[in-house]
Order: structure tokens, then C-alpha cells, then sequence
């Protein structure tokens, strides 16, 4: 049994997930084990597709930008697009495991300017929440587990109107939702929040290799050096140095992916300071050291690749 697994979304310099579902029919159901990726966590990410997720094992930390919710084994959770998000553990479980409904709003609307685009999934975007929780001891949400249990079950058979049944029941599934919670809030500013954080993590993204500079960072985002750390943890439930801190080892995951650089010159590219404190950082987030994890990738080359 593999103890090191080694996915991650991939994303662009302002975290946009490059995973492209299929065209033709943008539709995947994705079954996760948090175990299986680096560090044990989703990385923050964002992308155009609609996700909608089931518990099946553990509790799990959902955090979307500043709101964070835990869910446990039958909840349920929609996040929407452009909506910046991680997922990790809740405390100390060991095993979480959960599948997702990822579809483009088109399998919604059916078309661009349609009237159930107007009618039903424009509206949403404009809300100022986050995400949406729901949970099986709801009684209107039994169609919703129901429908989606359906897809998970018959995904591998060889069903010739299996994508026809995924198009009604994702329609269906968000009707449901509409009728009992995406039509209750009001609208709020979420582009300002989004702005404003993107920067921050663009100037991470940008001077990661660098010595950290909260004062320029601070001016790149047009803040206070006090408002700069505030803000950032409030969105982000970490502080700047951890986060600066997770991508500098997600970076070096990449290295040692990909190229024969040595521990030391990894260690320096990615910003540490020092080697041992890049062997410490390396060791706190994925339970193994650089070397070792190298190791692995070269006797595991099957296990150097994304599931989604």
C-alpha cells in the first residue's frame, strides 16, 4: 500500500484550475480521498465549472474565501463558479472521502442568453454567499441524494442514455436547490472581495522565490501593512507566512517531479531560506522528506499524475 500520493489541481497565476472538462459533454463525477492529494488537502483554486459534493467518509473543512464550514459524512455542498476554495481534513480525520457533481452552467442552461440562464443561474452568481450547505436529514433534500447516488452507481455501466439521465437529473438537482435556497438570499459585493485577494495572491504568486516583503506586498495591494495581514487571514483562515509557506513546497513538489535539481538548489528556487528549513517545511506538509518523496516518484512513476 502506497503511503505518498501526489495530486493537485493544476492552476494558473491567479489560481484558476486548467482541468478542461470535455466539450462535448462537460461532465465528470470526481471520487476523492483527501489522502490522495499533496499534503492531504485540496490547494486553493477557482474555476468556471458548478460543484456540487457528497460526504461519504470523515468530516471535511470547506473554506471559500472567508466563510468555512465543516461538513460531515451526508452532508452536502454546492460551490459555484469563480468561487476561490480549498478543502482540507477536519481536526485530525484520517479518512475523507467524498464525490462531486463538476458540470459548466451550459448542462443548466442549455444555451448562452437562454431563458433559464436569466431565469435561474445569472441570479445566483450575483448572491453574496459563498457556497451552499445542505444535508440529508432535510426531507426536500432526498431527490437530490437520491438522483445523485443514481449517477454514482451507474457511471461505469455501459448506458447509452446515461448522459441524457445526468443532463435531467443535474436540472433537477438545481431546481430543488433554487426552490429551497438559492432563491433566499440577497445579492452582495462579491467582486471586491475577489479582487482585492486575487492581488495578494498574485503578489505571492509573482515574488514567491524571493525573500517576503509584507510592506511591498502591502503596496502592491493598496493597503495597510496591518490591513494587508488582517485581511488575508480573514479570507483565507491562514496566516500569509503559511500560505507562503504551502506553495513554496508545492512548487518544490513540481521540481522534484520534473527535474534532477538538488535538494539545496529546489531549496533556494522555491524561497526557503535555509535547506533544513526547507526539509522541515517539506516534512510538516507531506509527512515525508524531499528525498524520500523523490524516491517514491521514481518507483512509483504511475502515481505522478492528476485523477480529475
Amino acid at each position: 500500500m502506497n503511503l505518498i500520493k501526489n495530486l493537485i489541481i493544476p492552476v494558473d497565476q491567479d489560481l484558476n484550475s486548467t482541468i478542461k472538462l470535455n466539450p462535448i459533454f462537460p461532465f465528470l463525477l470526481s471520487r476523492d480521498d483527501l489522502s490522495d492529494y499533496v499534503g492531504g488537502f485540496v490547494n486553493w483554486h477557482k474555476q468556471t465549472a458548478v460543484e456540487i459534493s457528497i460526504v461519504l467518509e470523515g468530516s471535511i473543512n470547506v473554506t471559500v474565501l472567508e466563510r468555512e464550514e465543516t461538513m460531515e459524512v451526508g452532508d452536502g455542498f454546492l460551490i459555484l463558479p469563480e468561487r476561490l476554495h480549498t478543502l482540507k481534513p477536519h481536526k485530525d480525520a484520517k479518512v475523507v472521502k467524498y464525490f462531486t457533481f463538476i458540470f459548466e452552467p451550459v448542462l443548466l442552461t442549455g444555451f448562452e442568453g437562454s431563458f433559464f440562464e436569466h431565469a435561474f443561474y445569472l441570479p445566483v452568481l450575483n448572491k453574496k454567499e459563498t457556497f451552499y450547505k445542505f444535508n440529508i436529514q432535510d426531507k426536500w433534500t432526498h431527490p437530490i441524494f437520491k438522483q445523485m447516488k443514481w449517477v454514482y452507481d451507474q457511471e461505469s455501466e455501459s448506458n447509452p442514455a446515461f448522459q441524457l439521465n445526468v443532463q435531467r437529473i443535474v436540472q433537477d438537482i438545481w431546481i430543488i436547490l433554487w426552490n429551497n435556497l438559492l432563491s433566499k438570499e440577497e445579492e452582495g459585493s462579491r467582486k471586491h472581495h475577489n479582487s482585492r485577494i486575487l492581488k495578494m495572491i498574485e503578489y505571492l504568486h509573482t515574488n514567491y522565490s524571493s525573500k517576503f516583503s509584507l510592506t511591498d506586498m502591502a503596496t502592491h495591494s493598496n493597503v495597510s501593512r496591518g490591513e494587508c495581514s488582517r485581511y488575508f487571514k480573514k479570507m483565507m483562515h491562514m496566516t500569509i507566512s503559511d500560505y507562503l509557506m504551502e506553495f513554496r513546497v508545492s512548487k518544490a513538489v513540481e521540481l522534484l517531479k520534473s527535474t534532477d535539481l538538488a535538494i539545496s538548489e529546489i531549496s533556494e528556487s522555491v524561497g526557503f531560506s535555509s535547506q533544513s528549513y526547507f526539509i522541515e517545511s517539506f516534512k510538516k506538509k507531506m509527512r515525508f522528506s524531499p528525498l524520500a518523496y523523490r524516491k517514491f516518484l521514481k518507483e512509483n512513476p504511475n502515481e505522478n499524475s492528476l485523477s480529475h
